[in-house]
């Protein structure tokens, strides 16, 4: 993307300014070219107005001659200041960035914006200028941002951070898209790009200082106490004692047989079948003078041979003389 950090390529530059390597800008005098008039290559427009200059300054966008000159139609809703300022200290191109979160039309247009689209995200409080850092996997973008400033699943800092500054002060940037579709071969490539930025831009908002990983946090004294309170010697004694001596009356008892009667048995089809059986271990059963009794394909065909539970023979083959009900040895084939 001519236009996103290439933080991939971080390795081709080992010396000088980080940011003034990776992130390549351009002169206000070619503004014109480099306008957010750019493609990406899942075909998409890029939607922000935050294009850098090699004099560390923004475009002055009020200044130009006309906006036919710069086909700027397209484009008439431009970041707030706030944000425009961010963009240009981080020295940040965004490949999108969204702000009035509290509107249905934006929330519907980050939905519709990065649909089947993977990378990058970082949420502003446009107040404080704090931030978070997150990545996303392919069509997970729109997941992110409700369960972080919607739904208050995600960062229990966010959520404390919206509910005392509301939402409409929060804007919600894509940093940079990842170029393949995520999957658990390429899932490590995108979270050590978000490790990247976490350990670039330093986010404050981030608990953890490592993707996806929960390495060098630690809980406050507070929390320490409180689980040391919760899982407290006098608290287990009182939940070991809790049915100490207590029995099922006859009617309970007879509820359990009703209902375990009437459970429905799963019903699996032949296919499924099929596959448990490739998936199963063999096994073979000897009477107690070394005889055969016979070979299984599964401990589940063993089982109802000699009239057990499938249960109950995992448990003899972990034993060491796998003993089976007093009358048979048990092994794997």
């Amino acid at each position: 993307y001519n236009h996103s950090p290439k933080w991939s390529k971080l390795n081709k530059y080992k010396n000088g300014n980080l940011y003034e390597k990776l992130v390549k800008r351009q002169n206000a005098n070619n503004f014109k070219d480099n306008t957010i008039k750019f493609k990406t290559p899942l075909g998409l427009r890029h939607n922000s107005i935050s294009t850098l200059t090699n004099n560390n300054t923004d475009p002055d966008i009020t200044n130009l001659k006309s906006e036919e000159d710069y086909d700027l139609e397209p484009y008439k809703i431009w970041n707030s200041k706030i944000l425009t300022e961010f963009l240009t200290e981080k020295k940040l191109n965004s490949v999108y960035c969204y702000e009035n979160l509290h509107l249905d039309s934006t929330r519907k247009k980050i939905q519709t914006d990065t649909k089947n689209l993977s990378g990058i995200y970082l949420i502003l409080n446009k107040v404080t200028l704090d931030y978070y850092i997150g990545s996303a996997a392919t069509n997970r973008f729109y997941a992110r941002f409700t369960n972080h400033l919607i739904y208050f699943r995600g960062s229990k800092i966010v959520k404390l951070a919206v509910k005392k500054y509301k939402l409409n002060q929060f804007a919600f940037l894509i940093l940079e898209l990842f170029p393949e579709v995520v999957n658990r071969t390429n899932n490590k490539r995108l979270l050590d790009l978000e490790d990247f930025y976490l350990k670039s831009l330093l986010p404050n908002y981030n608990i953890l200082t490592e993707a996806g990983s929960s390495f060098g946090y630690k809980h406050t004294e507070i929390s320490r106490l409180k689980m040391k309170a919760n899982y407290s010697q006098e608290r287990r004694n009182k939940i070991g004692i809790l049915n100490k001596g207590k029995t099922l009356s006859k009617e309970t008892i007879e509820k359990i047989k009703e209902k375990a009667i009437i459970r429905d048995k799963p019903n699996y089809s032949e296919q499924a079948l099929l596959n448990m059986k490739k998936n199963s271990k063999s096994v073979i059963l000897y009477n107690l003078d070394n005889t055969v009794y016979g070979e299984f394909s599964s401990i589940v065909e063993a089982a109802k041979s000699v009239g057990c539970s499938e249960k109950t023979i995992r448990r003899a083959l972990k034993t060491e003389k796998n003993f089976l009900k007093r009358r048979f040895i048990v092994k794997y084939l």
